[in-house]
């Protein structure tokens, strides 16, 4: 097993795990997390998605990889934000081998076993602004938006609701819980049903979420009534946009700097105190705000603020038409190289400071399709990723950005040079790249929290996936198109196009074509049928595959293979790879089990490339090998 990173360091290297890091409220938690982490010398690697699996597709597929991107062996401690994602499968996965390996794992609003299961304690909070509401305000006549019916957040708020209501000998009315579905458009839905129901009107309406609580606001006020003055608003759970609010909202707020806090804690100390549920709780706070009648919060300007945001979604747009460029411009590259090369231009803007791109060996052959040779990929132990990377890096210093091309790295070093990196950098995020559901690498970024564009990020690891995809199918396509399927070796459209690189590299050299015909194949093919006449010819292809290592090899017909070499004193390697493939032919005849041997005749052909053509090449192969193939036959007597 291999060591944790810290290992002889003087920090710890905790891992959080954390769907959509380009939300605000994820942005947010990031940004706190990174703070507490520097205050106490750690180092933090976040682990995220672009999805949390809602829409359990292809897509969720692909970026469910990201847990098994995470060696979990080599962490001090694993934080699972684990209410952020909507399937638990891969989180429980994580679980076990965090256990297996004695690694405290630590999740949050989402309990599993084996785990020390963090909770907001929503309950609490909302008791005490419901409490306010009716006891410090004396509202009595109070209708209730809830979440969805029977999701548990919901029933519990509901539930406080009533107890609330029983403590201070209010009738509970059926007929004055409204449900809003946590969303904008089902509480204006619900709104409409209560001001046409028969009711009077409330003097106040608490609301299960801020979300809710603001469409109420909206809706208020769009029919002539005023907050708080005519009715009272509360909602819950302190969410971005309740800042924008006129008025403010008395609403409950997570407690995230207590939260991080007790969460370090737990991780240095290893001690925690749970409830009788087996959870460590994290009490949450009121906000009292304008809805409900106490002193209004200064709301934010908000003129400045849609300036602000305007600016902003002018600036997304662009760099989106950018990206939208980058796939127009790329979308059909002939080589992996060109879309490497033109990565730091369309990246840059996000403002990063290193960003690594660890692909998995079996993703592309850069510039090449590999039909010459079989390749062993060999898989870490998640199955996802390989277990050696290829590792590209651009650096974004404030100069122009630089790219350092294939580095070879080891799965489980998570990027080259760790150490160093995380001797700089108090934390790295980490994103799976998949293509149709499966893992093909994964990104890792370091970047200044201030500067970084995260919404950006996002759009670009997609349209970076998106060429990734393209280039994969167009590498596919063009296999098709130059590579014999039943050989692995080039066919003729391949070797014709091959060539004439080949011919234009090596005016100056000496180039062999070696001309190859199966005898007997029609033979086999009439006696034992045409299954054994293409295993008899994909034999032969194996053994012409085994002779070479660089050369170019194709089967341009039914039974012909050609091999072409360049170099300086080639006659040494002519005869090498001539001699590997008759001893491959005896070999495969000795222990193929075969009712049938295959035999092959074979011309040679070496000169200097300068004052010759192709055709000349193949001719005189072709006549010594037809030449061959006469005495061939001759001496087994079908002559």
């Amino acid at each position: 097993m291999l060591g944790k990173y810290s290992e002889g360091e003087d920090y710890k290297v905790v891992a959080v795990i954390l769907a959509g890091f380009f939300y605000d409220e994820q942005t947010r938690m990031i940004k706190r997390v990174v703070a507490e982490a520097v205050s106490r010398h750690y180092k933090v690697v976040f682990f995220s998605t672009l999805s949390d699996f809602f829409y359990n597709d292809l897509n969720a597929a692909g970026e469910k990889k990201i847990f098994d991107a995470i060696s979990v062996e080599r962490y001090d401690a694993i934080v699972l934000m684990s209410e952020t994602f909507k399937e638990d499968t891969e989180q429980l996965a994580l679980v076990k081998k965090a256990n297996s390996v004695g690694v405290p794992i630590i999740t949050v609003d989402k309990s599993f076993d084996g785990c020390i299961n963090l909770a907001f304690d929503y309950g609490d909070a909302f008791r005490e602004v419901v409490r306010h509401m009716v006891e410090d305000h004396g509202y009595r006549t109070i209708n209730f938006m809830g979440g969805i019916p029977g999701n548990s957040y919901s029933e519990e708020r509901l539930a406080v609701f009533k107890e609330v209501l029983s403590q201070n000998q209010i009738p509970y009315e059926p007929e004055r819980i409204y449900w809003g579905y946590f969303w904008e458009d089902p509480t204006e839905v619900a709104m409409q049903k209560m001001f046409a129901d028969a009711l009077p009107m409330p003097e106040a309406i608490i609301c299960a979420n801020d979300a809710m609580a603001m469409t109420v606001c909206k809706c208020l006020q769009e029919k002539g009534y005023r907050v708080p003055e005519d009715v009272a608003v509360s909602g819950f759970d302190g969410i971005e946009m309740e800042r924008y609010n006129y008025p403010r909202l008395t609403t409950g707020i997570r407690n995230v700097d207590e939260f991080i806090h007790m969460l370090f804690d737990i991780i240095a100390t290893g001690e925690y105190k749970s409830d009788e549920n087996g959870k460590v709780l994290i009490y949450n706070k009121m906000q009292l705000g304008g809805s409900c009648g106490c002193t209004n919060l200064e709301a934010v300007h908000v003129t400045s603020e849609m300036a602000k945001l305007k600016a902003e979604l002018i600036q997304q747009i662009e760099y989106q038409g950018n990206l939208n460029q980058l796939i127009v411009n790329l979308g059909h590259a002939e080589r992996f190289t060109d879309i490497i090369e033109a990565i730091p231009e369309y990246a840059s803007p996000l403002r990063y400071k290193t960003f690594w791109f660890c692909a998995n060996t079996d993703l592309i052959e850069e510039t090449e399709i590999s039909t010459q040779s079989q390749k062993h990929v060999y898989m870490a132990d998640n199955a996802s990723y390989t277990r050696s990377m290829n590792v590209l890096r651009y650096c974004n210093d404030g100069e122009k950005p630089k790219t350092d091309y294939w580095k070879s790295m080891e799965f489980g070093e998570l990027i080259p040079d760790r150490k160093r990196q995380l001797e700089e950098n108090d934390f790295l995020l980490v994103l799976t790249m998949h293509m149709k559901g499966r893992a093909v690498g994964y990104t890792a970024i370091t970047f200044d929290l201030d500067l970084f564009w995260f919404t950006a990020y996002a759009a670009f690891i997609t349209s970076f996936r998106q060429l990734l995809e393209m280039q994969k199918a167009q590498m596919e396509l063009m296999r098709v198109y130059m590579c014999d399927l039943l050989t692995g070796l080039y066919n003729r459209n391949g070797f014709y196009q091959k060539i004439q690189t080949l011919l234009q590299m090596a005016e100056e050299m000496d180039m062999t074509v070696i001309s190859m015909d199966m005898d007997g194949l029609k033979h086999i093919n009439d006696t034992y049928g045409h299954a054994e006449g293409d295993e008899a010819i994909s034999a032969l292809g194996s053994i012409i595959k085994a002779s070479i290592h660089h050369e170019l090899a194709a089967r341009i017909g039914g039974d012909e293979f050609l091999i072409v070499f360049v170099g300086k004193d080639i006659e040494g390697r002519t005869e090498e790879i001539v001699e590997l493939v008759n001893r491959g032919i005896r070999s495969y005849n000795e222990t193929s089990g075969k009712v049938y041997d295959i035999h092959a005749s074979i011309g040679v052909c070496t000169n200097h490339v300068k004052n010759h053509t192709l055709d000349d090449f193949l001719k005189k192969a072709d006549d010594l090998m037809y030449a061959k193939k006469y005495l061939n036959k001759k001496e087994r007597g079908d002559i």
